[in-house]
Formats: structure tokens, C-alpha cells, sequence
């Protein structure tokens, strides 16, 4: 089952910090969200996202193209 996935706005409501690469072989535990689905609310995901800036504040690495719209 795909994880049911929500952007937070703050990083301490997250489980996850994620940064998006350009390149296949810059990602880095990509697998965890990879084909996973937006949800609309909080209560519905299983997994909390905070989009940083810079690859060394993320704990997941993942191209723009393996992120379901």
C-alpha cells in the first residue's frame, strides 16, 4: 500500500525533511515516499513531509518526477 502523504508548514510537525534533486543518482531514501499519494489533511497521512532548501537538511532526496501531483 502506498503511504498517504502530507506537506506540513513547520519542520517539527514533520517526520520526514525533503529536498528535491534534478538527477536520478543524487536521490536518497526516495523509497519511503516514492508512489505515495497527497492527501488533503493532516489526520489523513501517514507520513508528515517539510520541503527545505539545501540536500544536507533532508533526511529524503527525491526528484520532482517520482512525487505524485
Amino acid at each position: 500500500m502506498a503511504a498517504k502523504i502530507f506537506i506540513v508548514n513547520h519542520a517539527y510537525e514533520a517526520k520526514y525533511k525533503v529536498c528535491f534533486v534534478d538527477n536520478d543518482y543524487q536521490q536518497n531514501n526516495q523509497q519511503l515516499i516514492m508512489g505515495g499519494k497527497l492527501v488533503k489533511e493532516a489526520y489523513q497521512a501517514d507520513v508528515k513531509l517539510f520541503i527545505v532548501e539545501h540536500a544536507y537538511q533532508a533526511d529524503i532526496l527525491i526528484t520532482r518526477k517520482n512525487v505524485e501531483k
